[in-house]
């Protein structure tokens, strides 16, 4: 045998192992949350990471940095290293609505972000405190219409999905109701339960727990179809308002240049996580419909979204003053 014959098969044990070893993940990957805690993006971001850490046998992290609605924790992953090991949950507010509405946008959602899959789906939900009146949206409705005005609603903030799925709902049926914007959705519950304001609208997960034990009243969801998950809750559009019909995504996002081979194995082990057991009943009992599309058609959806929020927010005028 040839000495270099001989030095390539002497090597070849120790290379083999050497390439295992440097396989994806090897260390602790972080998961960023643009949420407080308890929001959509942080109880969606918990689910998928207790199954990613089972699945790999590695940590998968997740860190909350909320602010901005989204925008800080959003620029934080696009400025980081593109190593596959810090990822965002991201949403239609941060990636599509708020590039029409924030002026010097620390980022570019169009490509700042390789996206890896939608996780998964879910409509916002007009609630009310448990004691007031409104049994329907027709009273709801009614009440806006005599005291033009005079009828809080809270967001987690301005621009938020919530906040222009209230917007077209004020166009649609002519009400004139006052938006009181907070900085996140858990501080404008806290104000609903203690009938601080009148109601809000919020996500479904975050809204579950009030909702099933009696401490606020569900009036509409802003889905094409009633969620399976709360089937006795009527959408905007049955009631009324065919114009009103929403839904926030949520995506596993990393930045621009994490290599390809990288995204596919993020992608295959998000695939799984999200056709097992486990996951899909956690998901479904709060009201979300898992995702799973490959990530070039990813991208190419968000892209679509980003054209379609533009437009709603250049019709209903929204700003983020």
């Amino acid at each position: 045998m040839h000495r270099r014959s001989l030095l390539t098969a002497l090597a070849l044990p120790i290379a083999a192992p050497a390439l295992a070893q440097g396989a994806w993940p090897n260390r602790p990957v972080r998961i960023i949350s643009s949420s407080p805690p308890a929001g959509a993006s942080d109880i969606l971001s918990r689910t998928v990471a207790a199954a990613l850490q089972e699945q790999t046998g590695q940590s998968f992290l997740v860190e909350n940095r909320p602010g901005a609605g989204g925008v800080l924790g959003s620029d934080f992953v696009a400025k980081s290293a593109p190593d596959g090991y810090t990822w965002l949950t991201t949403n239609v507010g941060p990636q599509a609505i708020f590039r029409e509405l924030v002026r010097n946008m620390p980022y570019d959602t169009r490509n700042d972000f390789r996206h890896v899959t939608v996780i998964g789906t879910l409509p916002v939900v007009l609630i009310v405190n448990k004691d007031l009146p409104f049994r329907t949206l027709a009273d709801y409705v009614a009440a806006a219409k005599a005291r033009p005005g005079a009828i809080n609603f809270g967001s987690g903030g301005n621009g938020t999905l919530h906040h222009l799925t209230a917007e077209l709902l004020k166009a649609a049926a002519g009400i004139d109701i006052t938006h009181v914007p907070y900085r996140g959705a858990q501080a404008a519950t806290a104000d609903v339960l203690g009938g601080r304001i009148e109601g809000m609208i919020d996500s479904l997960p975050s809204a579950a727990v009030h909702i099933r034990s009696g401490n606020v009243r569900a009036l509409a969801v802003s889905s094409a179809q009633r969620s399976s998950a709360f089937p006795e809750i009527p959408t905007f559009a049955e009631s009324g308002y065919p114009g009103v019909v929403t839904t926030n995504w949520f995506s596993i996002a990393g930045p621009a240049r994490v290599p390809e081979e990288i995204i596919q194995a993020m992608y295959a082990q998000l695939k799984r996580a999200l056709e097992s057991g486990a996951v899909k009943e956690r998901l479904a009992a709060i009201g979300v419909d898992p995702g799973g599309d490959p990530p070039d058609v990813t991208q190419r959806y968000i892209h679509g979204e980003i054209d379609r929020w533009g437009e709603v927010v250049r019709r209903t005028g929204v700003t983020m003053d």
